[in-house]
């Protein structure tokens, strides 16, 4: 399929329909291209101003209905059978800010967002899910981790000098929360391993919160 550009809010051509579900907050160009290879290249532009309706170019909603169904996700499997290059990845998030862009509030390369209800009475929930496989005969190659976090670029010092390593946020100090302040602390009773800046280090755990 040429590469085929569509203007206004819906358009069918080829099998595909494009809807701009944001056409009365600014004018759209989507330029969509499936090469001879089966790759699908998407390109969306949009001049929208609106600070409450979001710009979401690609949609996909699954509703289920039947109890005991599981799943429910869009996928995305790499298989690689081979020695790869440099990098490997199934899914890239990524959010380029040029120089006059910015974001008044948060900006982030990728969300994982959870909205539980009174119906959440049994089940473990988490935002983000972390899996490593291991089967039979895995091998952990050069540095495995569970998460790989890297600054990079030529001004890595502004990094150093003002990021945190997290930002938790809406919690309040108290006993058995999830945060609590306080200067005496229980009994050592484990560790956990991590390594920061290419060195291994031990964070120490408690068995118990501390105390003021």
């Amino acid at each position: 399929m040429a590469n085929t550009t569509f203007t206004g809010p819906v358009r069918s051509e080829n099998g595909f329909e494009v809807v701009d579900k944001n056409a009365t907050t600014g004018a759209y160009t989507t330029s969509l291209d499936v090469a001879s290879d089966g790759a699908i290249d998407l390109t969306y532009s949009s001049t929208s101003t609106s600070g409450s309706t979001s710009v979401e170019p690609i949609v996909m909603e699954n509703t289920m209905t039947g109890a005991g169904g599981v799943g429910g996700r869009a996928r995305f499997q790499l298989n690689a059978d081979a020695a790869l290059g440099g990098w490997s990845n199934a899914v890239k998030a990524i959010s380029v800010y040029g120089a006059s862009g910015s974001t008044t509030g948060l900006g982030s390369a990728f969300v994982a967002e959870m909205t539980l209800s009174a119906g959440t009475t049994s089940g473990t929930y988490a935002p983000l899910e972390i899996e490593l496989n291991a089967p039979t005969g895995t091998d952990t190659g050069t540095l495995t981790s569970f998460i790989h976090i890297s600054t990079q670029g030529d001004d890595v010092a502004t990094i150093d000098d003002n990021v945190r390593l997290f930002n938790l946020a809406g919690v309040t100090a108290g006993s058995t929360h999830v945060f609590q302040t306080g200067g005496t602390a229980a009994n050592v009773a484990g560790s956990l391993k991590v390594r920061v800046a290419g060195t291994d280090y031990y964070l120490v755990l408690y068995d118990g919160q501390v105390t003021t």
